[in-house]
């Protein structure tokens, strides 16, 4: 039986300001689980990550890599069912191991799938916050929410997509903008990390 689960994604460090609930099919893989974190919070796929649970890494590794000496797993092959959790349990991942970003992972809820409702998976149920800033750390946004809880000024980053400074409003969060372009950010985010030498 094919399961809906629903995590609670808090970035660690702004627990309190960004956070996501999504849902999930209990028959994706762990991978996928982490694409749906990176797409649900603005990362761009430009660095590695790693999903801690029940004492396994799971990791994608290429050849020659050996940078820890816990053993990982592929999280392609692995699937959320697979993992046997119940309501309540946690799970964590790293991103961009560098800067430190990391989420904390809750499952919260699980419920049978309704028949023919699986290409609405993933999705956003709920959120708070914006999300995160590519090649920053979270003690940037600390500051940067800091800024604008003391003055009420936006601060501004360069974005090298667009070639521009963006605003960056931490109490932004659009949900229906943000699942318009969430499978197509998840199966982007895919494809990325999947078709990696």
């Amino acid at each position: 039986m094919t399961e809906v689960y629903k995590f609670k994604v808090r970035l660690s460090e702004l627990e309190n300001y960004i956070w996501r609930d999504i849902e999930i099919t209990s028959i994706s893989s762990v991978a996928k689980l982490g694409y749906a974190v990176l797409a649900a919070f603005s990362g761009a796929a430009s660095h590695l990550f790693c999903i801690h649970a029940n004492e396994k890494r799971y990791e994608f590794l290429y050849e020659g890599d050996d940078l820890f000496e816990e053993e990982s797993f592929n999280p392609v092959i692995a699937k959320l069912s697979s993992l046997k959790l119940s309501i309540g349990d946690k799970l964590s991942m790293e991103y961009d191991y560098g800067a430190g970003w990391k989420f904390d992972i809750e499952l919260v809820s699980k419920a049978e799938m309704k028949k023919g409702s699986g290409t609405h998976y993933p999705y956003i149920t709920d959120g708070k916050g914006n999300g995160i800033i590519e090649d920053t750390s979270p003690g940037m946004l600390v500051e940067y929410i800091e800024q604008t809880e003391k003055d009420g000024i936006l601060p501004t980053y360069y974005d090298f997509d667009t070639d521009k400074e963006i605003e960056w409003d931490y109490r932004k969060c659009d949900l229906e903008y943000l699942n318009s372009f969430y499978k197509f950010r998840i199966a982007h985010i895919k494809v990325a990390y999947e078709n990696m030498d």
